[in-house]
């Protein structure tokens, strides 16, 4: 993996971690070819006989976890995605979402804050009434699978190692206006007049990887040791692949636990909390 010299993502990521008076951020937004080097052959050749027992043979496709984006979507907004109605960016639909794709949640659990369990209740509900193939397990290849690890080492790296990671830590996302969507839901609490900057950041991002064309995946952090995990608050990460170009983008933006910060952009402390 090569991290491609990008100046105009260079800038966003730079206005995106400083988008914000109350909250410190740490936006990356990074594209990286996917042209293995000497040492990334070895990791993968590793990878595959670990995988698959038999050294130099691909491994059987590899299961990835459910949508982070559809449940993180739902607890945020209590949106409920009509399945019908929407593509996993397996297959990309560049048209215009139907009104009715997103509707309001229905009152299936309690006004209390739902907890994940409770959410998940809510979801599968809200679905059960007209399930779609479309959101049936999906697989990739070890080859992609790797991809995407290596794309988290070489922007996080030394100091955390994907390469142990399970393909069901990496889910595949929705295709492009709901990513967006999404997005665009989570920036407007975290960074100040995102929607200015939404048109300009979409425009560089689509004239690098072309995002109607890629397969869009997260990483769901294990919580434990990785670094969406200690001292974040909220957090996204989006890696949009685009196989014809051979090239991934990385999209993450993490909100950081010791980030409150006053309205003159002075830490708030215990002695200036009253």
């Amino acid at each position: 993996m090569k991290l491609l010299d990008q100046v105009g993502l260079e800038g966003l990521s730079s206005q995106l971690s400083n988008g914000s008076k109350r909250y410190k951020i740490d936006a990356r937004l990074e594209s990286y070819s996917c042209k293995m080097v000497s040492e990334e052959k070895r990791q993968f050749k590793e990878l595959v006989s670990r995988l698959n027992g038999v050294e130099n043979q691909e491994s059987p496709a590899l299961y990835l976890g459910s949508s982070q984006t559809l449940r993180d979507l739902y607890e945020m907004t209590g949106q409920v995605v009509d399945p019908g109605t929407i593509r996993m960016s397996i297959i990309q639909d560049q048209s215009p979402p139907n009104s009715s794709s997103l509707s309001p949640a229905r009152n299936v659990c309690s006004g209390r804050k739902r907890t994940r369990s409770e959410t998940s209740i809510c979801l599968n509900d809200s679905t059960s009434e007209s399930p779609s193939p479309k959101f049936s397990a999906s697989a990739l290849s070890t080859k992609d699978l790797f991809c995407l690890m290596s794309t988290l080492n070489s922007c996080f790296g030394p100091a955390y190692d994907f390469l142990a990671a399970r393909s069901d830590e990496f889910c595949l996302e929705p295709e492009l206006w709901l990513v967006k969507h999404y997005i665009s839901r989570f920036c407007s609490i975290y960074v100040d007049k995102y929607e200015d900057l939404a048109p300009h950041l979409w425009k560089v991002i689509g004239d690098e990887i072309s995002p109607a064309q890629c397969r869009i995946y997260s990483y769901r952090p294990d919580h434990l040791s990785d670094p969406y995990s200690s001292g974040c608050l909220a957090s996204f990460n989006y890696f949009f692949h685009n196989r014809c170009l051979r090239r991934v983008l990385f999209f993450s933006l993490r909100v950081l636990n010791d980030s409150l910060l006053d309205d003159d952009g002075d830490e708030l402390t215990e002695s200036n909390l009253y």
